[in-house]
């Protein structure tokens, strides 16, 4: 599955954007470890993701609590369950469990389609809604 950012996944806050399309470009790093075989590279890749998810959510969450976003328990919700999901991957690769080809290319399909969803999704009507009071953002 070939995962790259595109224009149409911007939400127009740009420091959320640059991280987005930070997190696509390593999300298509594990998709090219997992078709490689490269254990290293997608123990790499989750690092990162783990790191990521901590900051970049923390942000977003930040953006959305100063902003009185009225959807951000369902959002912090999906993001818990992204960090989840990370962490188990990150279990899986470190703890000798073994991970076959075929799970690392089913969790790369999850990851794939589930930041695709978030993205052009929810943290576009986060982005609606916040511009729609007018106002600045509050960041």
């Amino acid at each position: 599955m070939i995962v790259e950012w595109s224009d149409e996944l911007a939400i127009g806050i740009g420091i959320i954007d640059d991280q987005h399309r930070k997190l696509i470009d390593r999300i298509a790093s594990f998709s090219e470890a997992v078709e490689s075989g490269d254990k290293l590279q997608m123990e790499d890749t989750v690092n990162y993701l783990i790191g990521y998810a901590i900051q970049h959510f923390g942000a977003e969450e930040l953006i959305m609590i100063r902003n009185c976003y009225d959807q951000f328990n369902e959002h912090r919700d999906e993001h818990s369950w992204f960090i989840k999901q990370v962490f188990e991957l990150h279990r899986k690769l470190v703890c000798g469990e073994g991970m076959t080809r075929e799970d690392a290319a089913a969790l790369r399909d999850m990851l794939v389609e589930w930041t695709l969803d978030h993205i052009s999704v929810k943290d576009k009507r986060i982005a609606s809604t916040l511009n729609s009071f007018g106002g600045p953002l509050r960041k």
